[in-house]
């Protein structure tokens, strides 16, 4: 499936946002569009492609949850990657993916710049990431770690995102929180998507709305 086909980006601000056990928006102004020109070429990245539901993103929270509940709200539950697109992405992920004894699901996709991006999910024995994609070319590129959560002994490292638009100028931005030894939130980063080279690029000038800002907590659900 094409990315014209595809893609229709609301964009959307959240008041009293829940973050702990489910994933939930609320309707707000629609960004002027993005222009989508970026046809997918080939067969496997056809497939590839159709792997993934399109995504809606507002302040969305995404996280790694290591249980997966059948009745739980999680956006990013997915569908298994077949043989084909798993294929697909570099070769450092699929060695991850191997070493984590992982099942790797189409996440969702959402609308970048000319283009989707692509939230794949890697649920492991003891590891469970997100990581966001985008077809270059010819080939998968990943853009960035959204999301993990791993277990190491009585250690667990913790990394959150949300996608969003923070300053209204329809374009994305990326808020990347990690959790610290005492449970609080250490690092937080904002990123915004560079309009030249569409990769994400650190930012220190955007006001995020960090009061709103939480780690997911798995012991909650």
């Amino acid at each position: 499936m094409n990315y014209v086909q595809k893609i229709i980006l609301p964009v959307f601000f959240l008041a009293g946002f829940s973050v702990l056990s489910a994933q939930t928006e609320r309707p707000g102004p629609e960004p002027t569009a993005y222009s989508a020109s970026t046809t997918i070429e080939g067969e496997d990245l056809q497939r590839f492609d159709a792997s993934f539901s399109e995504q809606n993103v507002g302040f969305f929270h995404v996280y790694a949850d290591p249980a997966v509940d059948p009745m739980e709200t999680y956006l990013l539950r997915g569908t298994e990657m077949d043989d084909t697109a798993l294929g697909l992405l570099p070769k450092k992920f699929k060695k991850k993916a191997a070493r984590m004894g992982a099942t790797v699901y189409g996440a969702g996709a959402i609308r970048g710049m000319n283009e989707n991006m692509y939230l794949v999910r890697m649920d492991g024995d003891t590891e469970d990431r997100v990581e966001m994609f985008a077809i270059r070319g010819q080939n998968v590129r990943h853009l960035k770690t959204l999301a993990v959560m791993k277990k190491t002994g009585s250690r667990t490292k913790q990394v959150d995102s949300y996608i969003t638009d923070i300053d209204g100028d329809a374009y994305l931005d990326l808020i990347t929180v990690t959790k610290k030894r005492d449970g609080t939130i250490g690092k937080r980063r904002v990123y915004v998507l560079d309009r030249t080279d569409r990769e994400w690029a650190r930012t220190k000038m955007l006001d995020a709305p960090w009061d709103s800002v939480e780690l997911f907590d798995p012991t909650m659900e």
